[in-house]
């Protein structure tokens, strides 16, 4: 039988998901223990459930936004999600993007002094694949212009540095539960705050929107029962094949729906919650295996997390040593039923018609651009196997001999 790994994901249960409909149609305190079970595990103050992560960035944005009136300017990594330019957008804000280090994938620090003084409203952390940024620089910038730190750890839950909880690492956090997150509930997200000022605020703006409307939250629950059966290996292949369900692809498209937290949703983090720790234990000793087969590898380096780092490794990130070998692997792998991903298609600076949103003419990010050019993601999820990580490593090494002969 044929077996495709999908690019990332996270197992989710038919039962789990019977039970979170139940609780959602019982009408008991299902958001309170969904919220309480967060508080208690991040150890944070204040949980607001949202539709999801680009709607729950949009409503910190606007939030944080009502505080400081006077201010517009968004600070955003180069190499990030197109929904977190939209959400910039989406909010009436302006972006102004910070280049990439790409040894580990952490924003630039030498341009932080370069950005606006009077106009910023926040710094947008990255935390790509778990990946957790220093923060005390980023504070420190952000403090020293007025501004707020807000902490995107929309892949990143489970993750810390330094013994810190990514997504509590600023003034306002949040994760998200999408298709590919570390937890995934196909939609949903939460904001995490220890600032009643912020939160009150948040909140205001979040009684206002609709809930889930019903047919919604019904064609949801489908979404998540395909999403559970088909996120298997012997049967991902089918949506694999088929282009128009639109997987892996990445918009900017700011006009996305918002509203509250579905109620199903609600029934189902609590238990999926109580699966993160050993997921995230799977993704990290799958990402070990990769690194010490990979080392020294001439045709590949690997970003690396920063000092006392534990990335949960929603997708282990590779950096090829040109376009041509990244798209060669890519191509290679999924042939070998590996799904392998180019990851976001562009640096945020060459989404087309994105410089009328930008903050400054000078917007273009080189290694942000260079980047989105040559990295490559590798899938290391729970129903990865070791027959799977030994097919990437040879695939790998024989895109690197056909390189080299091409060369010579």
């Amino acid at each position: 039988m044929f077996r495709f790994v999908a690019p990332a994901g996270a197992p989710l249960e038919i039962s789990q998901i019977l039970h979170s409909v139940g609780l959602a149609a019982s009408r008991n305190r299902t958001a309170e223990e969904c919220y309480e079970t967060f508080a208690s595990r991040l150890k944070v103050r204040h949980v607001l459930g949202i539709s999801s992560g680009r709607a729950a960035l949009s409503l910190i944005l606007e939030g944080i936004h009502r505080l400081r009136p006077d201010r517009s300017v968004v600070a955003v990594p180069a190499y990030t999600c197109f929904t977190v330019a939209a959400s910039v957008v989406r909010a009436g804000l302006k972006i102004y993007p910070v280049d990439v280090n790409p040894e580990t994938l952490d924003l630039d620090p030498s341009q932080l002094e370069a950005l606006p003084q009077e106009q910023l409203l926040c710094i947008l952390t990255s935390n790509l694949f778990g990946f957790v940024n220093e923060a005390s620089h980023l504070r420190e910038a952000a403090g020293a212009k007025g501004a707020f730190l807000v902490d995107d750890a929309a892949q990143a839950l489970g993750s810390t540095r330094n013994g810190q909880q990514a997504g509590m690492l600023g003034d306002v956090g949040f994760y998200s539960f999408g298709r590919g997150k570390a937890l995934a509930t196909v939609e949903g997200a939460v904001i995490v705050t220890n600032s009643t000022e912020i939160a009150s605020t948040i909140q205001s703006l979040e009684e206002k929107l609709p809930a889930s409307p019903a047919g919604h939250s019904a064609w949801l629950v489908f979404q998540m029962l395909v999403y559970a059966v088909f996120l298997h290996p012997r049967l991902y292949w089918i949506p694999d094949s088929l282009p128009f369900l639109g997987l892996g692809t990445t918009e900017f498209a700011p006009d996305f729906r918002t509203f509250s937290l579905p109620r199903v949703v609600q029934g189902l983090l609590p238990q999926l919650m109580d699966r993160l720790q050993e997921m995230n234990r799977m993704r990290r000793e799958n990402s070990v295996y990769l690194a010490q087969a990979l080392q020294g590898s001439p045709r590949f380096t690997i970003p690396r997390p920063g000092p006392d780092c534990q990335p949960n490794y929603v997708r282990f990130p590779l950096i090829a040593r040109d376009r041509a070998t990244r798209d060669q692997a890519v191509k290679r792998l999924r042939s070998a039923g590996i799904g392998a991903s180019t990851f976001y298609p562009s640096a945020i600076c060459d989404i087309p018609g994105i410089d009328r949103y930008m903050a400054t003419a000078d917007f273009h990010c080189p290694r942000a651009e260079d980047l989105s050019r040559r990295l490559l993601t590798l899938p290391i999820h729970p129903f990865v196997r070791g027959g799977d990580l030994r097919r990437m490593i040879a695939v790998l090494n024989d895109v690197q001999f056909v390189a080299q002969t091409r060369e010579a």
